[in-house]
């Protein structure tokens, strides 16, 4: 849902009056001679007088569109024009005060300083007035369903552009302070910098999207749940340009949080390795504002957390789920500390991960993790969740379980250095019974709960000090001491000692 703008309380500094800019300044003779100095008859000036003096908005219309009728090539037109937005904005009906704000910023300058007391510096602030009525009624009106809703997205951005050219041209009163005047622009400059933004993100016009609504939050000066919406959608906004540079890949549709517009629906596909430090950025930038946007609270918090979530996964393909939700959590806590990305911040993207997985092997795993440091963390992302073939080691410590056996093994690069191990650096999950429904797998992250674990009963004939030779899930790791846990595990059957066959009861004699 769009943010919904109320005209009340707009600043009258302008110069000219926002709701009544009734007769013109120069008051109306009553003789002939001097009424042939004004460019309208008294005919004219009447009916103009008898329209805006209707307190009724449709009773005002209704006089206006006779006097267009009667009189419409009257020079005062440009006023006429501003009494119908009025009245429409009374009555709110929205199209019709965008159709005749139109019509007002459309007549030339010299019609309108035709009029007696009208000048340059009038219309500059009727102008900027009127253009505040139309951001504020596209932003109560626009339905992007309309037949005509990209026409009407390109006007409205336009319109608020112009409006903030035309407020920097207004110069600054004698009688006002450097902030007094900045405090007096402030509604405005809000207000059309965020319908320039609303318009751009409806258009998809992403970088332009962008840039307005930073220019927006800035001159709100806001941090809380006011602009909550506003970082969501600029998060998107960052995640579909970087989109638009990816590679193509197989496509993901992700669905953001109920009520978010249209534009944020598109389908997203999961990255390649960034083409740059700028495309790395645009992810980054964009999982920074959505998480802000939860960390300010904003409203459909649960489904902004699951769609960021989404997005996530689909830039860093991770196998354990768990490791994901404590990079979003820390996320979230560091989004809420600060507007602005640090470009020290940054997650590693999927083919990051893949060239460390395949760059690794068991051993490198262990030293990396036990290092610990950005490059253990690094390593971990990787291979959590991997499936490591033939791994060979000693029995330390055997403890059995209802439906499992735990081995507790050493594994080091050579068969001495085995042997002469004393100390476990993996732990060792073998199921002996399949684990009952819904029982999580010993140690396994959310990924690894999914499908049941080989089953071996044999494996409870082997015994400490014996050889293991096993293939296992990477599901743990616990620093100190340090220990790497693996789940779903195979031992190789020749490494298992054959089942003792009972010893034969020697014949009795004579039997």
């Amino acid at each position: 849902m769009m943010r919904k703008w109320v005209v009340a309380n707009v600043i009258v500094w302008l110069g000219a009056a926002l709701l009544c800019s009734a007769a013109p300044r120069a008051a109306f003779a009553q003789d002939e001679q001097q009424a042939s100095k004004t460019p309208y008859t008294l005919p004219e000036f009447n009916a103009y007088s008898a329209a805006t003096g209707q307190t009724d908005p449709q009773a005002k219309i209704q006089a206006l569109d006779d006097f267009v009728s009667k009189f419409p090539n009257s020079s005062l037109l440009p006023l006429v024009y501003q009494q119908y937005y009025t009245a429409y904005n009374q009555s709110k009906n929205y199209p019709k005060l965008i159709e005749y704000v139109d019509k007002f910023i459309a007549v030339p300058e010299d019609k309108y300083l035709l009029i007696p007391g009208m000048s340059k510096e009038r219309l500059l602030g009727d102008k900027v007035q009127a253009l505040y009525f139309r951001a504020v009624a596209f932003n109560q009106s626009f339905n992007d369903k309309d037949a005509n809703a990209a026409d009407e997205l390109a006007k409205a951005r336009q319109s608020a552009l112009d409006g903030l050219n035309l407020l920097s041209q207004i110069p600054k009163p004698a009688s006002m302070t450097d902030d007094q005047f900045t405090q007096q622009k402030k509604p405005f400059v809000i207000l059309f910098n965020y319908t320039a933004g609303t318009a751009a993100y409806q258009a998809k016009d992403y970088k332009n999207a962008i840039d307005s609504y930073n220019a927006y939050i800035a001159a709100s000066g806001s941090t809380d749940q006011t602009v909550a919406a506003t970082y969501f959608q600029m998060g998107v906004a960052y995640l579909q340009l970087a989109a638009q540079q990816t590679p193509a890949q197989p496509a993901q549709p992700q669905t953001p949080p109920a009520g978010q517009p249209p534009a944020a629906a598109s389908t997203t596909t999961p990255p390649a390795a960034p083409a740059d430090a700028g495309l790395a950025d645009l992810y980054m930038n964009g999982f920074w504002d959505l998480a802000r946007a939860i960390a300010l609270k904003g409203p459909g918090e649960a489904q902004m957390r699951s769609y960021l979530r989404a997005q996530m996964f689909n830039y860093e393909q991770p196998a354990c789920g768990n490791l994901l939700d404590d990079q979003m959590n820390e996320l979230v806590q560091l989004a809420g500390t600060q507007a602005t990305r640090p470009t020290t911040y940054s997650l590693p993207s999927a083919s990051d991960l893949g060239k460390v997985l395949q760059a690794s092997n068991l051993l490198s795993i262990l030293s990396d993790l036990q290092g610990g440091g950005d490059k253990g963390k690094m390593t971990w992302l990787a291979v959590c969740g991997q499936e490591i073939p033939n791994v060979v080691g000693k029995i330390i410590d055997i403890t059995p379980g209802t439906d499992s056996i735990d081995f507790k093994v050493f594994t080091a690069a050579t068969g001495e250095e085995i042997q002469a191990g004393t100390t476990a650096n993996l732990d060792v999950t073998v199921y002996t019974a399949t684990p009952a429904a819904g029982a999580p797998a010993a140690g396994a992250g959310q990924a690894q709960a999914q499908t049941p674990p080989p089953v071996q009963p044999e494996v409870s004939r082997l015994q400490k000090g014996d050889g293991i030779k096993f293939t296992g899930t990477l599901v743990k790791y616990d620093a100190q001491p340090f220990l790497l846990y693996f789940d779903k595990c195979q031992v190789d059957p020749s490494v298992i000692p054959p089942e003792k066959t009972p010893a034969k009861r020697p014949r009795r004699p004579g039997m």
